[in-house]
């Protein structure tokens, strides 16, 4: 247990402390077989040195970049290295292999290795099985190759495979012969008979689709099968089992495809009507067999589609709102497809980023034109209005440069005034939400002289005061008969009538209760006399 767990201790730091970009998919590997496997020598060394041919293929395949981990219910030549689990049991035959991956039980040794009994590859989750099996069977029987159940084996790879959903490879060793010299009986013969066998139902399987790599080990290592590369007349010495590493090696390296692996893409933030920065997906993928431009990168929006994604030719991802004004997060799963090897076993390998647009303080805006000219003496009334995006935001107005004649109703969002000279006047009026301000600046002519000075039926001011408070007077000269004055709303709703006796003061209170601040118009009537204007009341007082 405790080298188990220094085992994964030791795994974990070397996958957390690679860089971005830099680490890859653990590949599990079960060396699956027998005493071979193990790393029998001549008697000489433990079992804690039997390293076999693993410590060498460990040593290749992380020297080309593969990240590997050893796995199985065995455990030998661990004071060489710490990954040294295997699946490989001294004196086991095919059967016994088959019946190990059934239910965990070792039927060599007559042992229930799990408890309770389960399939084995389902408690080793093996990506590459290493299988070299038949030694034993040659030796202790008269016809292995009529009882051989290395068919079966590969069935139950099959049938994890379905369960799990998890591809598995099996690299399926044709063994090694024994030590010269040969001599009648050895089972020399029938080691490379057994081989041609195996080989013949490996090829039919592969033919149907299933996923298996044939290793020749038998003529392929480079074996010589004296005391060059034997430690006794079945097992490899140190020398023979570097030989099957390297043909390990080179067959896997030839026909594994890992997975990309894409170290976490941090989750991205974007101003409200902005652009995201580039991400450069090259910089969190890595792939042993596949060049990062030769990887593709597909995306997934979640739920409603609120961001335009494109992914460049240098492998950049850019993200703009479709809609300027809208913020929120938004999930984005990313995936990284490899070429496969040799045409097949294509991987992927995803990864999610939320990018959230956040909210920006819009600024309000002006939706009317200012009121531009007046003559002297006459009433100036601009009614304004602006608006915001936000439409939380409480808008307050001010004037920030202005002539002294014009006064800001800013609940009626009035400008009203009138002027006594002629002349040009600046007007500076400031809309804010309480963090951006906007002015709007304009120039009012004033023309002078009044076109309605001097006007046989009224001075310049119909109405005084304008704006007005309480009381108004009507500046009408040369009257004669009654006066009518009706005071309308905006909507041209009458809601105040009046009738002026001709003799009587021309005064008129306009403290009525369904009076309110704000801008009116007027009509004064009379015998030979139809005037009409605006009058601005100010809080009643």
């Amino acid at each position: 247990m405790k080298l188990i767990q220094y085992t994964f201790l030791a795994m974990a730091v070397l996958f957390f402390c690679l860089p971005p970009g830099m680490a890859q998919t653990v590949i599990r590997i079960l060396p699956l077989g027998n005493s071979i496997t193990r790393g029998e020598t001549d008697g000489t060394i433990s079992v804690n040195q039997m390293k076999g041919y693993r410590y060498d293929l460990q040593q290749l395949l992380q020297g080309a970049g593969y990240f590997i981990d050893y796995v199985g219910s065995e455990s030998s030549g661990c004071s060489v290295f710490s990954d040294c689990q295997h699946g490989g049991i001294g004196g086991s035959r095919d059967q016994y292999v088959a019946r190990l991956l059934l239910d965990g039980y070792d039927l060599r040794n007559g042992v229930q290795i799990l408890v309770p009994p389960r399939p084995y590859l389902d408690e080793y989750n093996p990506d590459i099985v290493l299988l070299h099996i038949g030694t034993n069977d040659i030796t202790h029987e008269s016809d292995p190759m009529s009882i051989q159940q290395i068919s079966y084996i590969l069935d139950l790879v099959d049938q994890y495979e379905t369960r799990s959903n998890r591809e598995v490879i099996v690299f399926l060793a044709l063994i090694i012969n024994r030590k010269k010299p040969w001599v009648a009986g050895s089972g020399a013969a029938t080691t490379t008979a057994f081989n041609n066998y195996i080989k013949t139902i490996a090829q039919n399987r592969i033919t149907a689709g299933d996923k298996i790599v044939i290793v020749d080990m038998e003529n392929d290592a480079g074996f010589l099968y004296d005391d060059t590369d034997m430690a006794d007349n079945l097992h490899p010495n140190a020398n023979g089992y570097a030989k099957m590493a390297t043909l390990w090696n080179t067959s896997i390296t030839a026909n594994f495809n890992t997975a990309p692996f894409i170290s976490p893409i941090p989750d991205q933030d974007l101003p409200e009507g902005g652009t995201s920065d580039a991400v450069t997906l090259d910089d969190y993928v890595s792939d042993v067999e596949t060049p990062d431009q030769n990887i593709l990168w597909t995306f997934v929006q979640s739920g409603s589609s609120n961001l335009d994604i494109s992914i460049n030719a240098n492998r950049q991802v850019i993200v703009i709102p479709k809609d300027q004004e809208w913020n929120g997060s938004e999930s984005v799963v990313f995936t990284a497809t490899d070429q496969g090897k040799n045409g097949k076993y294509v991987k992927s390998f995803s990864d999610t980023v939320v990018f959230t647009v956040t909210q920006v303080d819009d600024p309000p805006f002006f939706t009317t034109e200012p009121v531009l000219a007046v003559d002297k003496g006459q009433q100036y009334v601009y009614a304004f209005n602006a608006s915001d995006i936000d439409t939380s935001d409480m808008l307050e107005y001010s004037l920030v440069d202005f002539p002294s004649w014009l006064i800001l109703y800013s609940t009626n969002k009035l400008l009203a005034g009138i002027p006594d000279e002629a002349g040009s006047y600046g007007v500076t009026l400031r809309v804010s939400d309480g963090q951006l301000d906007v002015d709007q600046s304009f120039t009012v002519e004033v023309k002078g002289p009044s076109g309605i000075e001097g006007n046989a039926y009224h001075g310049a001011n119909v109405i005084f005061p304008n704006p007005a408070s309480g009381k108004i007077t009507l500046n009408i000269k040369k009257r004669s008969g009654d006066l009518d004055f009706i005071l309308f709303d905006l909507s041209g709703k009458p809601v105040l009538r009046r009738i002026i006796c001709e003799n009587c003061e021309p005064e008129i209170d306009l403290k009525d209760p369904g009076l309110s601040s704000g801008l009116y118009m007027y009509r004064i009537s009379g015998p030979n006399l139809d005037l009409r204007g605006k009058l601005v009341l100010k809080p009643l007082q």
